[in-house]
């Protein structure tokens, strides 16, 4: 049994991609964790995609990894910067 262990969590902003005229964000949630015992310490991270925002000539929209529809707003809850991430589009 770990004798401390911290854990961590957050959703970001990935780096854009811009192909043409489309740009993709890739919304990412990260997790990190660290555990020490008996003098051992053990570290692990996880980065997965959560959500993709893309931005054409149609518009802002986002998908998840099943490509179904996101709620923007729901994402700038959860992604902080996101809004100023978006702007710099």
């Amino acid at each position: 049994m770990p004798e401390d262990a911290r854990y961590s969590e957050a959703m970001r902003a990935g780096t854009p991609l811009a192909i043409g005229s489309v740009t993709l964000l890739p919304i990412e949630r990260v997790v990190l964790r660290a555990e020490q015992s008996a003098g051992l310490a053990w570290f692990t991270a996880l980065k997965e995609p959560h959500a993709l925002i893309v931005r054409d000539t149609r518009g802002l929209r986002a998908v998840d990894t099943r490509a179904a529809p996101v709620s923007l707003d729901a994402l700038r809850a959860m992604v902080p910067g996101l809004d100023g991430v978006l702007r710099a589009m």
